[in-house]
């Protein structure tokens, strides 16, 4: 991480760049091994300035992982103006390529929640249910029951791990799945869960 060139900014614009230069600390570390001293020192600031922008540590790391669940959603929100299994496609392609380029970033998120910090926990499961929402759009944007909910949550825990799994393999294994059969099998997996989750409107694709 280089340091910044120095140069006054005003207060949402410094915030902007400490976030930034956070999630860009990610690519080489876990969320609760951010150094403030770095980012600040990346900053061109004081370590006590950036404490001027975020009051502690944690008001800090949660801005972050906040910044990287809106980028993650802004990736997977589908385009309603596709036809409905492109719109799932679409989405589940958005999801896949913000994972393979900024896998450090979206294990802090899917896996940060797992320590006692109840903002982090409450910012992932926010996540989560955004994802949520994304998913039943674009199968076709029916109210799921709370059953039905707590199934489509559950795939989206089965399609965290699978993509943090096949990522940590690069292809080195001859039985490893392409991209392609990856974008496949989570979008015939989904189907299935929405079929599942009595979404009887659905017409699965062929």
């Amino acid at each position: 991480m280089t340091a910044s060139p120095r140069r006054r900014l005003d207060r949402d614009e410094r915030r902007a760049q400490l976030v930034e230069l956070g999630v860009e600390m990610l690519s080489s570390r876990p969320i609760d091994e951010v150094v403030v001293d770095d980012i600040a020192a990346a900053a061109g600031i004081s370590r006590g300035l950036l404490f001027h922008y975020f009051p502690t540590k944690r008001d800090y790391l949660v801005a972050v992982a906040t910044s990287v669940s809106e980028q993650f959603l802004e990736a997977t929100l589908p385009d309603i103006d596709l036809p409905l299994a492109e719109q799932l496609r679409s989405s589940l392609e958005g999801y896949l390529t913000f994972v393979e380029r900024n896998r450090p970033s979206f294990v802090a998120l899917i896996r940060g929640a797992v320590g006692s910090d109840p903002q982090l926990q409450a910012l992932y499961h926010q996540t989560r249910e955004a994802i949520v929402d994304h998913i039943t759009t674009a199968g076709g944007g029916q109210e799921l029951s709370p059953r039905a909910r707590v199934l489509v949550r559950g795939w989206i825990g089965f399609v965290e791990e699978a993509a943090v799994t096949w990522l940590d393999d690069p292809g080195s294994d001859p039985d490893c799945l392409s991209r392609a059969e990856m974008l496949d099998l989570l979008e015939a997996s989904v189907w299935k869960v929405l079929e599942l989750a009595g979404s009887t409107d659905i017409t699965l694709p062929d």
